[in-house]
């Protein structure tokens, strides 16, 4: 047998493989033997059918059975004595028979790509520093408050916070709307995206008045027809309510589950909740931007074709998916050469976490899988049973198992890099991009 290897492009190699013809055939002859003890044939006993009639009837298939065989060694041989860490399966490109009785075939192999030594002393990395203040604790009840506000009929003045309704007509350069009579519009003052000239127009007036006040509309207001448009409108108020919250006694705390109705567990609860949300936030942006910085000491770094068509399909099939599930209909595959350098990236990320776990024996810690486990089942009513679901589903697990070992990564990779704390409020935190 004979090995040679030769570069292609990128990652590819190409593994050239010459077996010998007396090699094949002692193998050949072997598994003509071992048939030979087998096999049926009429007029002859079982064990006792002449080697040449075997080599006439399944010689030709007991070479392809040992050249399939040989191919499968000499590939696995190669690869090991070439220390190659392959991405796929091995892919055959040319075979061919010799004169002499010999085969002589070539395989492409693809190489896992190798990430560089990385200098992490040079990788600046900010860092989110915040806490939960009371503040924040009396915020989230002041929303769960709202969620059970009433809305009682109001006859004074219109105020921020105030659910207002009017009927109204636009009329600007040629065009009016609506064409005939008027439109009723609900507004949630102070909340409710609206233009502001019109939101400064209602305030201190009451049910029953009108006025009139030039406007320009936002771009995304959800009535097209008057979306980034300049209108003079005219309005009545039809109708003032005006906000009851309820009160942040024993039945409001038992109707949020906290069953001894006690308002300080209700408190603390919220506290617990909102440091979880917190902490998951904070992490997640300190891996985001430290997998940025990661990403550019590694930038040279060689990725597989076939590895980024993968991830690109993968990801236009989860676009894809996405639609679907928000109620659209017959939603085309999007292209997934869109989605290459978000999948370079997302590649890019796994093969770094891998190298570091891998360089740095980074194993994966077991109690803080069962902490994890315990985390998201306490966000459900029942989290006995969501913790016996995790445990009895090996996808759930492996999920929860590939953030552990991720976060413990990511908490090495804070150890050694350059972190620069920036202090944020919990609001600033959770703002919404954008």
């Amino acid at each position: 047998m004979q090995i040679s290897i030769d570069q292609s492009e990128g990652l590819e190699r190409l593994v050239n493989i010459a077996l010998e013809a007396d090699d094949i055939q002692t193998k050949v002859d072997a598994k003509l033997v071992e048939l030979g003890k087998e096999v049926r044939l009429k007029g002859f006993r079982q064990g006792k059918v002449p080697k040449n009639i075997l080599k006439q009837r399944f010689g030709k298939h007991a070479r392809q059975e040992v050249l399939g065989e040989l191919m499968q060694d000499s590939i696995e041989k190669a690869i090991k004595e070439n220390e190659f860490e392959i991405i796929s399966a091995p892919e055959v490109t040319k075979a061919d028979d010799t004169e002499n009785g010999g085969f002589e075939f070539q395989a492409k192999v693809e190489l896992m790509p190798e990430i560089p030594a990385i200098n992490f002393e040079e990788v600046k990395v900010d860092k989110i520093v915040a806490e939960i203040t009371d503040k924040d604790v009396n915020d989230m009840i002041k929303n769960l408050q709202k969620q059970k506000q009433d809305w009682k009929p109001s006859k004074g003045k219109i105020a921020k916070g105030d659910l207002v309704t009017i009927e109204y007509k636009a009329k600007g350069k040629d065009f009016s709307y609506p064409e005939d009579g008027k439109e009723k519009m609900g507004v949630l003052l102070g909340e409710s995206k609206i233009p502001e000239e019109l939101a400064d127009k209602l305030v201190d007036l009451k049910v029953k008045e009108d006025d009139k006040v030039e406007v320009k509309f936002p771009k995304d207001f959800n009535v097209t027809a008057l979306a980034d448009k300049k209108a003079k409108v005219e309005f009545e108020i039809t109708d003032v309510r005006k906000a009851k919250l309820p009160k942040v006694d024993e039945e409001f705390v038992k109707s949020f589950g906290v069953e001894s109705g006690d308002v300080e567990e209700f408190k603390s609860d919220i506290k617990k909740n909102l440091e979880r949300e917190l902490k998951q936030t904070v992490n997640n942006s300190f891996k985001l931007k430290a997998l940025e910085g990661l990403r550019e000491a590694c930038k040279d770094t060689l990725l597989p074709q076939s590895m980024i068509q993968r991830e690109s399909q993968h990801m236009a099939q989860q676009e894809q998916q996405r639609a679907k599930q928000m109620g659209m209909s017959d939603v085309p595959m999007p292209d997934p050469t869109k989605f290459e350098d978000a999948a370079k990236d997302r590649i890019l990320n796994t093969l770094i976490i891998q190298d570091i776990a891998r360089k740095h024996d980074i194993k994966t810690d077991f109690a803080k899988v069962r902490e994890q486990i315990n985390d998201i089942a306490q966000t459900f009513e029942q989290p006995d049973e969501v913790i016996q679901m995790y445990y009895k589903n090996q996808d759930l697990m492996a999920s929860v198992e590939q953030n552990v070992i991720e976060s413990q990564v990511m908490e090495w990779v804070e150890s050694q890099v350059k972190v620069k704390e920036k202090k944020k409020s919990f609001d600033d935190v959770m703002k919404p991009a954008g």
